[in-house]
């Protein structure tokens, strides 16, 4: 049983060569006969993205490496600083814009809108509507 299969196999692979000489002398008289008649052979368009083009390339990440944002030290925490920022405010209160602009000020990074909701939540906020415009006013409770 083992001598047939390694006889097939031989054969096989024996078989194969003879066709890939076949083709590659094909492909020769392809090539001779474009090159008599003045022809360059064409080829196929390569699929996706041409090699060394930027696109899809993370940015900034060799900049970055080893470089991590500390994290900030206030003495008052994002909620006591928006909570503040309201009720100094008075009656009007104070827009979204005006508290994102007052935690940007005090060098917070991320946004002031989760704070904003998690006060509103506990009922330490009140939100208005602004009327005719974008965005609202928050009072504080």
């Amino acid at each position: 049983m083992r001598m047939t299969t390694t006889k097939q196999l031989q054969s096989l692979v024996s078989k194969l060569k003879r066709e890939l000489q076949e083709h590659m002398d094909a492909i020769a008289e392809i090539d001779s006969v474009f090159s008599q008649l003045g022809l360059a052979p064409t080829q196929k368009k390569k699929r996706g993205r041409p090699p060394g083009s930027k696109v899809g390339r993370p940015r900034k990440a060799a900049k970055r490496m080893g470089k991590r944002r500390k994290r900030g030290k206030f003495e008052m925490s994002g909620l006591e600083s928006v909570l503040q920022f309201v009720s100094k405010a008075g009656g009007k209160g104070a827009s979204s814009a005006d508290i994102v602009e007052h935690w940007k000020g005090e060098g917070r990074s991320g946004s002031a809108y989760k704070s904003i909701n998690d006060l509103v939540k506990a009922r330490k906020l009140k939100k208005r509507k602004v009327e005719g415009t974008r965005g609202s006013r928050y009072l504080a409770a």
